[in-house]
């Protein structure tokens, strides 16, 4: 059975006649008894209360609110104030703006979207994801980091799993008979997210064009967005009405929510590594270096940790926080001695309360992580 997940990308500011949208699509999932999940940027919910619209406030406390991050397509943008040399720094300024995202969807709507962030598409800044796992969300959504069935990992500290379906394509259909082809394809995932930004609903470009590559006005005076034809927005509403409806009706699929996910995560046992396993761990290597997910979900960080651990006599291993590498990792390029006693040294030196090493001096000899 497939797990379904409605996500809605709730980000334009510009518009308050946008903010309509949200109102309409959280009343077809009311209709349905779903709860979606409405990840909100911070200065759209600022934006909400000084236009008023209780009526988006109240349609949004029904659900479930992720943080989509303080300004979206805002510059400087998420990608690019966290490229720095500084991770440190980098990180401090995530963090002060997306504390700021939560404040003000706070002061909105009446919770921290502690539920799942969302941060935009083209914004996968490693910088924020260890931020965000820090800060408590238990879910990244909207990543490149899952598996092919969608069925989630863990990276950077954080569960991250993929948007699958994107409902606006529902614009291009014909007819409603296309989509059992798209209810076919979902029934291969473990997990799939379908998702929707409904500003779209309304018009036909993207509000972030005044934003594009650059900041092109001042805030709050905005380039409008192009409106679609009326029948052309109600023809999407009947088409995701009806997508609803056969989800909801298709014994292949259970409907399930970001809060639910959470919830599962957080009742799952903690992952161990023993030693026992590391002959099936390394066979694992040698045949796909990542992802590994049998016997459990690891990353090749937690794999190097338990190997330092057992190295130092330890029986088992368990997973919790890891950094990877900040920098190339070092590897010998030719063959190298070294005893076990320097081996076992090195690993009692070793500090791994942070990033992993990129190189490791094993008696007066460098080898890298993976040697």
């Amino acid at each position: 059975m497939t797990d379904i997940i409605f996500s809605f990308d709730t980000e334009d500011f510009t518009s308050s006649v946008a903010a309509d949208a949200v109102v309409e699509e959280a009343k077809l999932l009311n209709k349905y008894g779903i709860k979606g999940g409405f990840s909100v940027v911070g200065l759209l919910a600022k934006q909400l209360q000084s236009w008023k619209r209780q009526d988006v406030i109240a349609a949004l406390k029904e659900h479930i609110i992720g943080n989509h991050s303080y300004g979206h397509t805002l510059h400087p943008t998420i990608n690019e104030y966290t490229d720095l040399a500084d991770f440190d720094a980098a990180k401090r300024e995530v963090l002060r703006q997306e504390t700021l995202s939560e404040d003000l969807i706070y002061d909105a709507i009446g919770r921290k979207p502690l539920a799942f962030c969302c941060p935009p598409g083209n914004q996968k800044s490693y910088v924020a994801m260890y931020t965000y796992a820090d800060m408590g969300y238990p879910i990244y959504a909207d990543t490149v980091c899952d598996t092919p069935d969608g069925r989630g990992m863990y990276y950077c500290n954080i569960f991250h799993s993929q948007y699958t379906y994107c409902m606006e394509e529902f614009f291009d259909m014909k007819s409603e008979d296309e989509l059992g082809a798209v209810l076919d394809m979902l029934a291969t995932q473990k997990r799939a997210i379908v998702y929707t930004h409904p500003n779209m609903a309304l018009f036909s470009d993207w509000w972030d064009k005044n934003y594009k590559k650059y900041n092109h006005c001042e805030f709050g005076e905005w380039e409008p967005c192009q409106r679609r034809p009326l029948e052309e927005t109600r023809r999407y509403y009947r088409y995701l009405d009806r997508f609803m409806q056969l989800i909801k009706e298709d014994p292949r699929f259970h409907i399930s929510n970001y809060e639910e996910l959470a919830a599962k995560l957080k009742a799952e046992k903690k992952r161990v590594i023993s030693r026992a396993e590391v002959p099936l761990l390394e066979k694992a290597l040698q045949e796909k270096w990542y992802p590994i997910l049998q016997p459990k979900s690891l990353s090749i960080a937690d794999m190097f940790l338990a190997a330092r651990e057992f190295l130092l006599g330890a029986k088992e291993h368990i997973c919790e926080k890891v950094y990877g590498f900040l920098d190339t990792p070092y590897a010998i390029g030719e063959e190298t001695v070294v005893s076990a006693y320097d081996v076992v040294e090195a690993a009692k030196a070793m500090d791994v309360t942070g990033f992993l090493p990129c190189e490791i001096f094993v008696g007066g000899v460098k080898l890298g992580p993976g040697d």
